[in-house]
């Protein structure tokens, strides 16, 4: 699933395996993913697409991953809405609850939000990337029925 723009409330994502395109709430989805014992805060849990029910998610970029191979890419500019997401969501404290700090000191979750100068050189016009035609999201086709 891949999202395609990010708003100060949502994000638009692109189901993979129906096409459709969703509106998430941005206070709906929480930075970790419990993995038996540990909780994994790189990524973000999507919720299942209304369509068709299949479930994805996001993974940050980790610590020292070399820089995209083909800047200006839609997975160059999927990579750093990603990222802007995950920082977004630290920062209103929209964690798993195995991530929330315990007596009150600040999270140790890292995040890279996007620099003043990266959003004015990859996303001049808003947070948002335009893949081919033929992955655009779509709305779901009403039953004529």
């Amino acid at each position: 699933m891949a999202i395609h723009e990010v708003t100060t409330e949502d994000v638009l994502q692109r189901c993979a395996r129906c096409g459709s395109g969703n509106r998430l709430s941005i206070d709906s989805l929480e930075v970790g993913v419990a993995r038996r014992e540990d909780v994994d805060d790189s990524l973000v849990q999507l919720p299942p697409c209304p369509t068709c029910r299949s479930t994805e998610v996001l993974i940050r970029a980790s610590v020292g991953e070399p820089e995209h191979p083909a800047p200006g890419s839609f997975g160059h500019l999927h990579r750093l809405l990603v990222g802007h997401v995950h920082a977004e969501l630290v920062q209103r404290e929209r964690l798993h609850r195995g991530l929330k700090p315990k007596g009150g000191s600040a999270s140790k979750v890292m995040v890279r939000p996007l620099s003043q100068e990266t959003r004015e050189r990859w996303f001049p016009q808003g947070l948002r990337i335009e893949g081919p035609p033929d992955e655009q999201p779509h709305e779901p086709e009403e039953s004529s029925q």
